[in-house]
Order: structure tokens, then sequence, then C-alpha cells
């Protein structure tokens, strides 16, 4: 009789234990998950080896990872095998990802679970995450991961009814996100917000924002002895910096800009308006820093007329600053199709 009570009263402590890594894996506490997991796949506590492996392979653990999955496929749990295939290939699928998101394939296959209680700003976002990337950089991932993961749930809702702003300000999140996962010593959980931050950039159209997720990626990989996967990482970031900085306000250069946006202008199409618009009125721009006028106007006709239908702060920002500087530069013919554009545009 005792022993039977002393079974019973071990087998509710370890499924107490299964219930509590189950509440931590939730809420991003994975090495606390790893624990109570471990002691529920010792005493073979339903499919507590293959929610082991799967924490293990988050963390980085790939070995004992693997162990468990082969301890569950001989328990009765086949599913543990698709583990394995699915985090060998993690950061291939990542990779691809990422070059779909850079030749502006379609990426969007995700949506948040639910709608959002309430409309946040964007501004309200950036300024949170900004003070959290502050305790990252001071104190590190681990001290403020589960707060990035909080902040995150409450603004990925938002997604849903944004713009291209709050779509920015929450990649942001999701990139934060991801290196503070990282910084925590959780490589695998790290991929999924990495892979988002990339998506939201590229519907925000942020070349930037797209460039800094992929330097972190590539930082991670370098890490964890992946130099082959941190290279082709660094390479995509490279385009997208190089995107981003022919696209930019300052005309530093603008023969090189002129070189590097005639390449990519023409990869936009009716699915990618307002980066078509944004880059013809940056050839614009550039040929008319040349001394080019009737350059620039032959790009601001084009690029006023893709704008036309579009409802984006950030091309008309583009556009006035053409017609800023067509007017500081005495460009009579490109000032005048500019001041016309109103009415094309609306």
């Amino acid at each position: 009789m005792g022993d039977l009570l002393a079974r019973f009263e071990l087998d509710e402590a370890v499924e107490r234990l299964y219930r509590l890594a189950e509440e931590a894996e939730r809420a991003g506490r994975l090495r606390e998950a790893a624990v109570h997991f471990r002691v529920a796949a010792d005493q073979r506590l339903g499919d507590a080896a293959v929610r082991l492996a799967r924490v293990l392979f988050a963390l980085g653990e790939e070995a004992e990872a693997r162990r468990w999955c082969r301890a569950a496929v001989a328990d009765g749990f086949p599913e543990a095998d698709e583990l394995v295939l699915e985090n060998s290939s993690a950061r291939q699928r990542f990779l691809e990802h990422a070059a779909r998101v850079m030749v502006g394939a379609p990426t969007f296959d995700w949506l948040p679970s639910g709608m959002p209680a309430h409309r946040i700003a964007p501004a309200v976002i950036t300024s949170r995450t900004r003070a959290l990337r502050a305790l990252d950089r001071r104190y590190g991932g681990i001290a403020c991961h589960a707060s990035v993961l909080e902040h995150l749930a409450t603004v990925e809702p938002m997604v849903v009814v944004g713009d291209a702003a709050t779509w920015t300000a929450v990649a942001e999140v999701c990139e934060l996100a991801g290196w503070t996962a990282f910084d925590s010593g959780m490589p695998g959980a790290a991929l999924p917000h990495f892979a988002r931050a990339l998506t939201l950039a590229r519907q925000a159209e942020d070349e930037a924002l797209i460039a800094s997720v992929l330097a972190r990626a590539g930082r991670m990989f370098l890490h964890h002895n992946a130099p082959e996967d941190a290279l082709k990482a660094f390479q995509l970031g490279l385009v997208a910096a190089h995107n981003s900085w022919a696209d930019r306000r300052a005309l530093d250069d603008p023969a090189r800009a002129i070189t590097s946006l005639a390449t990519t202008v023409d990869t936009y199409g009716d699915d990618r308006a307002r980066a078509r618009a944004i880059a013809l009125t940056a050839l614009a721009r550039n040929h008319l820093a040349l001394g080019d006028e009737a350059g620039a106007t032959e790009f601001a006709v084009k690029a006023v007329e893709a704008a036309r239908d579009l409802r984006s702060a950030r091309a008309e920002d583009h556009l006035r600053w053409l017609d800023q500087e067509a007017r500081a530069a005495g460009a009579s013919v490109l000032a005048e199709h500019m001041s016309a554009r109103p009415a094309r545009c609306n």
C-alpha cells in the first residue's frame, strides 16, 4: 500500500513539473522548461521527451536533443524524427526566406492569432522598444528577453490593421526578440523572430531594417559555428544595405546611386508600387544632382505616375524633397512638373 501511495505521489509531482514546463516554455523561459521537461522525460511521462527535445533544439543543445528524439521514437513518438529533420534545415529555411524577401517575392505567410484590443501608435511601440534595447545593451539579453516577448505579444496584433510605419515598428520588436533570444542562449528560438522581422520589414519596404536583421542573424550563425550560413546572411544583408544607401536622402555619390537604382527599379512590379515610386524619385533626384535636368524630369514623370494611386507618407516625402531640390537648382521645367503633382497624385 505504501509503495502504491509513493508511486501516486511521484506521478502527481511529475505531472506538476510537466505543467510548469509548459508554462515556462510559453513564457520563453526555455532553460527552466528544459529542467522540468527533463524530469518528466526521465519518468517517461507522455510526450515529455519530444517536448524536451524541441526546447533543447531551441537552446542550441543539438546533441542532447537528438538523444531525446531517439528515446521518444523508441517510446512510440515517431514525430520526433520529423523534429530532427526540421531542426537540421532551420537555417537553410531562414536563408531561403531571406532570399525571397530580397527579390520581393510574397512572404507574408503568417498573421497574429487575434485582432488588437486597442490601437497602439507606432511611436509608442518604438519608444518601448528603444527602452528595452537600452536594457539589452546594458544588462544583456537574459535580463530583458521575457519583457521583450511581453512587448511583442502586445503589439504584434497591430500588424493586421497597421500601415508601413506600424510594420516597421513591430519588425523592430521582432528583431529585438530574436537578438535577445540569441543572447539568452536560444538560437533556435531566435530564427522565427528574425524571419518575421524580415517579412514585416519587406512589407514596409525598409531596406535598412532588412540589412540590420540579416547582420544580426549572420553574427548568430558565426557564434554557433556556421560560417557558410553566416556568409550568406551577410551577403544578403549587404545587398539590402546597398539598396538602402541608394535610396537615402543624402546624395553623396549620385553617379553610383544611379547605377545601383537602375539595376533595381525594374524589378519592382505593380505589387510593389511604393518601392517603384521611391526608386524612380531617387533616380530623378540623383540625375538632378548631376545637373541632368532632362533626365531628372523623365524619371520624375514616371515617379509621379507610379505614386498616383498610393497613400504613402514616405513616397510623398521623397517627391516633396525632389520638388524642393528642383526649385533650389532653378530647374524650371522639373519644378513646373512637380507643382502639378498634387492633382496628378490624388
